[in-house]
């Protein structure tokens, strides 16, 4: 009997591990889990990232497509999507993208690449100011001090926000040297009889003989009742330089892009991105 109780003695009380193993499953077990989820959610992230990166630069490409069948199909998109007016590109829209575009003809609007004291950029430019209530002193103190223009937007550089606003859409930095009398504004046509020492009724009548019919040659406009020659001469009735502004969505991403574009030049003048 003293053998056998020293004998259990010497081996100890017994353990049972079961538990501690278990335990160190289920921690190795949500471990694991966590692990998963973990990645499962960086993969979702880093997919979704993918897609929106591939959705903003197709809209971008798209965008500069745009672009690009304005300058291969000019006549037939002006014909059928009015100047200033957002129109759909058939060519290049489908299923989840569609392509926009809207243009201007930068014949239809005042040139003011350079403005020096007394020159036409500055004559016109005068008229325009008058006829729009913005002040001569921008022109005098600001504008030819600055002289050289290679974007409009520049001019919001010296003149504040409400005068901006009230000029920007009649000028453009293009090299213009007839007025497209088909596209130009009223106030445009204004302008231009008034630096020509001519009154407004010459616009009044231009605009009322093209709300009925376009003009359609030069001729027709040298030989309109009341048109005065030497106005005449400053018009035309074709343009070949536009500004394209295009903007494409793809998915939740839209990009837009802005050119200005030369008919029969294959490469935009100028272009950025939106």
């Amino acid at each position: 009997m003293n053998k056998l109780l020293n004998k259990c003695l010497k081996r100890g009380p017994r353990t049972n591990n079961r538990g501690i193993a278990l335990l160190i499953v289920l921690l190795v077990t949500a471990l694991l889990i966590a692990l998963i989820f973990e990645f499962s959610y960086a993969t979702r992230i880093s997919v979704n990232s993918a897609i929106n990166f591939r959705d903003s630069q197709r809209a971008y490409f798209l965008a500069r497509a745009g672009v690009y069948a304005f300058i291969r199909y000019t006549d037939m998109l002006t014909q059928n999507i009015p100047q200033h007016e957002w129109g759909v590109v058939p060519l290049i829209s489908e299923a989840d993208t569609q392509v926009r575009i809207m243009w201007e003809d930068e014949a239809g609007k005042i040139s003011i690449p350079i403005v020096v004291q007394g020159n036409d950029a500055y004559k016109r430019l005068q008229q325009l100011f008058d006829i729009k209530d913005v002040s001569q002193d921008v022109l005098d103190n600001k504008i030819v001090e600055k002289k050289y223009f290679y974007l409009p937007t520049e001019l919001h550089q010296v003149m504040s926000d409400e005068e901006y606003a009230k000029v920007k859409d009649f000028l453009t930095v293009a090299p213009i040297l007839k007025i497209n009398i088909n596209t130009a504004s009223l106030e445009v046509l204004q302008v231009l009889c008034r630096s020509l020492g001519k009154d407004d009724s010459v616009a009044g009548l231009i605009v009322n003989r093209r709300n009925d019919q376009p003009f359609t040659s030069t001729s027709e406009i040298t030989n309109m009742p009341g048109m005065e020659p030497l106005v005449a001469s400053y018009l035309d009735v074709t343009s070949n330089t536009y500004k394209v502004y295009s903007y494409a969505t793809v998915g939740g991403y839209t990009r837009q892009v802005e050119a200005i574009i030369l008919r029969g030049n294959p490469v935009p003048l100028y272009w950025r991105a939106l």
